[in-house]
């Protein structure tokens, strides 16, 4: 187990492994160092692997044909891309790009497939993935349609604070990303995000305590103020 790559261990779909199984998917493995900025894949592009994320993070970006760019989905340590395409053949629909210095793994698609025929449990945690992953695509959807930019802030941070630490002032959160690419998943502007961050900050919501850390301190007033 010593050699086991820590992405793959990291990963919850492949925690029911036993121990030959973890050895094989090391063996399939090849590890990729992507700097910050640069493509993991490009849009359209065939899905061949599951990359799984070992540190750092990656972002899969929509690019509009006027250039303009939609942060879809960020994924960090232990987070993974590339499953649709182990039910049936996929392209990328997004650029998936290093947010920062990252460090993957990649695991071809017939090497998970093999996996999954000889160790069910794992294509049952790979559906169970993926039935959450849909559920958060139409939260997204809703938050979009249905709430404005504060609404959408509010519900933002509460999802974070899922992950958060609980102390005496309220939950403190470490945000995945710089206040920008959030601005851009939240369909706004860094400006615009500023300013109702300062006005939740004004009404003793929240506070910030450097740079990408917000202190929660009144988390029901702000899923009152998400859900209103």
């Amino acid at each position: 187990m010593a050699g086991i790559p820590a992405c793959a261990a990291g990963v919850p779909i492949f925690r029911a492994l036993p121990a030959e199984g973890m050895d094989e998917l090391g063996q399939a493995m090849r590890h990729r160092h992507f700097a910050r900025g640069e493509m993991v894949v490009a849009a359209g592009a065939p899905v061949a692997h599951l990359v799984v994320v070992a540190h750092g993070r990656l972002k899969q970006v929509h690019v509009s044909a006027a250039g303009r760019e939609q942060v879809v989905r960020f994924l960090g340590p232990g987070a993974f891309l590339g499953e649709m395409a182990l039910f049936a053949p996929a392209v990328h629909e997004h650029d998936l790009v290093a947010a920062e210095e990252t460090d993957c793994c990649l695991v071809p698609r017939e090497a998970i497939q093999t996996l999954m025929r000889h160790h069910p449990d794992v294509a049952l945690r790979l559906v169970e993935a993926l039935a959450r992953r849909l559920a958060e695509a139409e939260e997204l959807i809703v938050d979009l349609g249905l709430r404005d930019v504060g609404q959408r802030l509010a519900a933002e941070l509460l999802r974070a604070a899922s992950a958060g630490t609980k102390g005496p002032d309220g939950i403190r959160v470490k945000m995945p990303g710089p206040w920008s690419e959030l601005a851009v998943r939240l369909g706004t502007t860094p400006e615009s995000l500023s300013r109702r961050l300062r006005a939740l900050e004004e009404q003793g919501l929240i506070s910030q305590a450097g740079a990408r850390v917000v202190v929660i301190r009144q988390p029901e007033r702000l899923r009152r103020l998400a859900e209103s």
